[in-house]
């Protein structure tokens, strides 16, 4: 199922699967497909290998340029890239579902900002991005002072407090759709069944703690000038983030170790809203990936 003549006719299945998706964001679907960007890719990678995914990408992005907007090439490159990616490992007899999960999650992190770096270098797309949003901004105020004289407004965030956040809500959940999507249908092609493991049980790699420590020093070393600024402190907000639901995990399984219901597990997100305990759930979390703290208490049990 794998031969040459699979290949090509997979490789144009692939691209009319993935042109769709991205004509479809044009139109009220792209509420639904946003989500299923890297699921043609990692259909194909998985059943192909990745360097058999090279040139349908390259196809795509060829047909993006010509036929629809130059800026839809970065969506050919998010979804080319962590679709790949993913294919790959859930290709691969040694790799988990957490191994598949943790792939998409890095590289479309990097693919997004990469993307927003090039776009704001080539199109100026956060510069007009920020004068729409002050502009509705302000329209906003004006109304609100109209409405109530006596009110206080705060002042606009600034873009870059915003916009990882913005970034996560849209990577996280094509990550995990994806994969789920992409698990089903490939189960029923014979191979392996990869889930999640446990939230209980969920490990970032340690590598996070060297890209989070570069992430940091980058960002501080550029100014915020620079056009790589955007990319390393959005990188380290959503590694912050990372290290977060890390926390969380080792609360579960601390609570899971203590024989304790999974409802407070729910008052500690409910706590993340309280700066303090956010930054205690974010140092746990580092601590929970940097050392062998959790293997040291199961091996005293």
């Amino acid at each position: 199922m794998t031969g040459p003549e699979h290949k090509v006719r997979d490789g144009v299945i692939l691209c009319g699967i993935f042109t769709v998706l991205i004509a479809s964001l044009f139109t009220p679907l792209s509420i639904l497909t946003i989500w299923f960007l890297p699921l043609p890719f990692l259909l194909y990678t998985a059943k192909h290998s990745w360097p058999s995914a090279v040139l349908p990408a390259a196809v795509i992005g060829v047909l993006t340029l010509i036929l629809l907007h130059p800026l839809l090439v970065f969506a050919v490159l998010f979804g080319a890239s962590t679709g790949m990616l993913m294919g790959a490992l859930y290709r691969s007899s040694t790799s988990t579902g957490t191994d598949v999960v943790l792939a998409g999650l890095v590289v479309g992190a990097a693919a997004m900002l990469t993307g927003l770096v090039a776009a704001e270098y080539g199109f100026g797309v956060l510069t007009e991005f920020q004068r729409i949003w002050q502009q509705q901004w302000d329209l906003a105020v004006e109304w609100i002072q109209r409405s109530i004289p006596d009110a206080s407004v705060p002042a606009l965030p600034p873009l870059s407090a915003v916009l990882p956040l913005s970034m996560s809500m849209l990577l996280v959940p094509t990550v995990l759709l994806s994969a789920w999507a992409g698990r089903r249908l490939l189960v029923r092609s014979g191979f392996a069944e990869k889930r999640l493991p446990p939230f209980y049980r969920w490990r970032f790699p340690r590598s996070f703690l060297y890209f989070y420590l570069l992430a940091g020093i980058a960002s501080f070393l550029f100014g915020t000038e620079s056009g790589a600024y955007p990319f390393f402190a959005g990188l380290f907000i959503i590694l912050d983030m990372v290290f977060v639901v890390q926390g969380l995990s080792f609360l579960a399984f601390l609570l899971r170790r203590k024989g304790k219901g999974q409802g407070w597990l729910w008052l500690a997100v409910l706590a993340l809203f309280i700066p303090p305990a956010a930054f205690l759930l974010l140092v746990l979390g580092i601590l929970d990936v940097g050392t062998r703290w959790r293997e040291r208490m199961e091996e005293k049990r």
